[in-house]
């Protein structure tokens, strides 16, 4: 007992001393991360760190993704799983407004800034340059792989993309994503734009938002030059509380946004109503290029009120300008934008359309819009579907004269249209229900 008694003191020191390692050990693990959300150089709370990255070479992708939309995402596989903020992916959903996510699809225009928190809506993403771009007309958004299995780098890159509303103002920039390191490459190639240069009117970082957590390098900030590179390093131990057992797709349904002149056209026409159109026509004909509007009143949803459908075209020059517009009243009288879209393809330009006829193609009770360029000889129908506006092309161009008839006799309206390219120059369209088809 008495032994006991003089090791006891002993003991004493030897629990302090254990206990004091613990929270020493502890605080170090800790200092090793920083805070959930932090500005570059981090580390943020997962341990990501962000540097410059300038031993690294632009690579230009090759393989064309076929998106060509203003606000659009297309989802690609990955040739090796990717771990990003503890959570491996096997594919990703790339925007066309200079962002790529996981596990969501959110194609969202308008930047915000992740400095406070992960930006609500777009989920766990990588944005080498958030910002408003139009794929539409112009520009390619690109992706490869180089390398051999296991030093594979996947390569997305945006390639001479203008931002929204003005096809001369382009941006080139790429993200590479390492299989080895599992590191993010940002590469800016041509960011010396007009409007929005070097970052200016763009989001650069990386996110979890289902974790809270956020590393950003910039937010409307010009931190980013012509030939500069950001890299952020996966770190070589992670923080092992953070990361997700799986990642399900949420990819958001298509929205449309008023953007460019169309915010203005809703303020005017809800505080005058339709005799605010002459006047919003003026001004878009005064412009440079200008636009001729033509539109019509048409109760497109069968609620009892009517839509505004308005059609907008240039010159020959500026056929990517040619847009539709579909606005739709409350019972109080307040539009809002229930659909737009640009009438022209790459392929394809549409230069003067307008209201050809209408009639109940696809019989759902409502009316269905055909138009016609005269320009073009094309023509598209535009319908409501499921509660979604869809313009749908017709097929083949036809120059002559177009009316709605049932020719067969069977109940259903047919397109029946002139002056065609095939068809012994008459063309008999009809709604198959999915699609307008051919009848022989």
């Amino acid at each position: 007992m008495r032994a006991l008694r003089r090791l006891f003191p002993w003991l004493l020191l030897l629990v302090a001393i254990v206990v004091v390692l613990f929270f020493v050990f502890r605080r170090d693990t800790q200092a090793a991360y920083g805070t959930a959300v932090a500005l570059c150089p981090g580390p943020d709370l997962y341990g990501y760190t962000c540097d410059s990255g300038t031993a690294f070479a632009y690579i230009d992708a090759t393989t064309d993704t076929f998106l060509y939309s203003d606000d659009g995402v297309t989802t690609l596989d990955l040739p090796f799983p990717f771990t990003f903020y503890g959570t491996t992916y096997s594919q990703l959903q790339a925007s066309s407004n200079g962002n790529l996510q996981f596990g969501n699809g959110n194609p969202f225009y308008a930047n915000s800034c992740m400095d406070d928190a992960p930006v609500a809506g777009m989920g766990d993403m990588i944005a080498p340059y958030w910002d408003d771009l139009d794929l539409t007309s112009f520009g390619f958004l690109e992706y490869d792989v180089v390398g051999e299995a296991p030093t594979r780098i996947f390569v997305l890159e945006w390639d001479n993309i203008p931002r929204f509303g003005d096809p001369d103002d382009r941006v080139t920039f790429a993200v590479q994503l390492f299989e080895e390191s599992q590191d993010i490459l940002f590469l800016y190639e041509d960011v010396a734009m007009l409007e929005g240069n070097n970052g200016s009117r763009a989001t650069i970082g990386i996110q979890s938002e289902a974790q809270g957590l956020a590393l950003q390098f910039g937010c409307n900030q010009p931190v980013v030059a012509n030939a500069s590179r950001i890299r952020f390093a996966e770190p070589e131990e992670a923080n092992g509380d953070i990361g997700l057992e799986t990642a399900v797709l949420t990819t958001s349904s298509p929205q449309t946004y008023a953007k460019g002149d169309l915010p203005d056209l809703l303020d005017q026409l809800n505080l005058q109503g339709a005799a605010a159109l002459p006047a919003m026509h003026t001004r878009w004909l005064s412009q440079e290029p200008p636009l001729s509007a033509r539109w019509e009143w048409l109760d497109l949803t069968g609620d009892g009120l009517e839509e505004l459908l308005l059609l907008r075209g240039s010159t020959a020059q500026h056929p990517h300008l040619t847009d539709l517009t579909v606005l739709t009243p409350d019972d109080s009288g307040e539009f809002s934008l229930l659909h737009s879209q640009t009438l022209s393809s790459r392929s394809q330009p549409v230069l003067r359309p307008e209201v050809a006829a209408t009639g109940d193609l696809t019989q759902n009770g409502l009316p269905d819009v055909v138009l016609w360029d005269d320009a073009t000889g094309l023509s598209f129908a535009l319908t409501s579907q499921e509660g979604v506006m869809r313009l749908l092309p017709l097929p083949d161009s036809c120059q002559g004269s177009l009316g709605l008839m049932d020719l067969n006799q069977d109940g259903l309206l047919e397109v029946v249209r002139d002056g065609c390219e095939a068809g012994n120059g008459r063309l008999i369209t009809q709604w198959s229900g999915s699609q307008f088809t051919i009848l022989p």
